[in-house]
């Protein structure tokens, strides 16, 4: 399925309704040049579940948890790897334990830094620039 946004706010318009069908489990691959709306797109998941929340890049931290009152989801991960340079760093990193748990969602900005280290099920999401201003 393919989207186009013009803005943050369609983006995040779309990854409102992208989140709406999520269970729980769920391991959430963003790929996406530099300002292609991963971000955005993952702070729109995290804005669903709490929506007065303010949602920070993880980009210093790597991960950031989040606690969710929600009847099934109760955590949400939200992980930048765009820092990190090495697998073994990336090996260390304490959120492996929390990849496809029932109650929780982890999305991963970067994922391809983790190739090797992926579930096998996941959901890939592909963002591209196209113009200053619009997204696919």
């Amino acid at each position: 399925m393919e989207y186009i946004s013009n803005s943050d706010k369609e983006t995040t318009n779309i990854s409102n309704e992208f989140t709406s069908h999520l269970k729980g489990g769920e391991v959430l691959c963003l790929y996406g040049d530099l300002g292609s709306g991963k971000t955005v797109f993952a702070q729109g998941m995290i804005n669903y579940f709490l929506p007065k929340k303010r949602v920070l890049s993880p980009t210093f931290i790597i991960v950031r948890h989040y606690q969710i009152d929600h009847q099934i989801i109760k955590r949400f991960l939200h992980i930048d790897l765009y820092r990190m340079t090495d697998i073994k760093e990336i090996r260390e990193l304490e959120f492996f334990e929390y990849l496809n748990q029932p109650d929780t969602i982890v999305a991963i900005e970067w994922a391809e830094k983790m190739e090797d280290l992926l579930p096998k099920e996941r959901v890939d999401i592909r963002l591209k620039t196209l113009s200053d201003q619009t997204r696919l």
